[in-house]
């Protein structure tokens, strides 16, 4: 990866000059001609004589990847060793809804108690947002029509990942007795 002469010379503004051989940030300063010149005196510069880039070698680079073809973004060096520890290779998802708060409550506690006892990973209990139906009802069949009723049905949901479960785990979560208001959806 080295910068030409020919390149750098039609960009003068952007380039950098190195003032040692250990890039840090405290070591890299811009030219003098971009310090505190004003715009006119720069753009005069820049046309008079645009100094001279500097070329960097590889060696001289630290550690930094390599960009894909024509991108400019960086590829990591290793993904398959971190990337398996970032996401896990199974993990169940646990999706409750109820009209009702404590039950819901109540099974996910059910639930993270039988995961804890298999010494599975858990997240949550996540609420997610709770999705209001209003029915709206005409108070009098022939007349007054501005006078209506408004139900509304609130279903209340919360989600619950365990990761790495074990067979354990999954006959725990098959022999639990939740209530009948609450609807449960796994998803491996």
């Amino acid at each position: 990866m080295a910068v030409s002469a020919s390149a750098a010379s039609t960009l003068p503004l952007l380039s950098l000059h190195r003032a040692s051989e250990n890039p840090s940030p405290t070591s890299l300063s811009f030219p003098s001609s971009l310090r505190a010149s004003p715009l006119r005196s720069r753009v005069a510069a820049s046309a008079s004589a645009a100094p001279p880039a500097e070329t960097i070698s590889d060696d001289q680079v630290g550690d930094v990847p390599e960009a894909t073809e024509g991108t400019g973004i960086p590829i990591p060096s290793s993904i398959g060793d971190d990337g398996e520890q970032l996401a896990p290779k199974q993990k169940i998802r646990i999706k409750l809804r109820s009209y009702w708060v404590p039950l819901i409550e109540d099974s996910c506690k059910k639930i993270m108690e039988a995961a804890k006892t298999t010494n599975a990973k858990t997240m949550g209990p996540v609420p997610l947002p709770t999705k209001r139906r209003i029915y709206c009802v005409l108070n009098s069949p022939h007349v007054h029509k501005d006078s209506r009723f408004h139900f509304e049905i609130r279903t209340h949901q919360r989600l619950i990942d365990i990761m790495y479960p074990t067979a354990q785990t999954i006959d725990s979560l098959m022999q639990l007795q939740l209530p009948a208001g609450v609807d449960v959806e796994v998803k491996l």
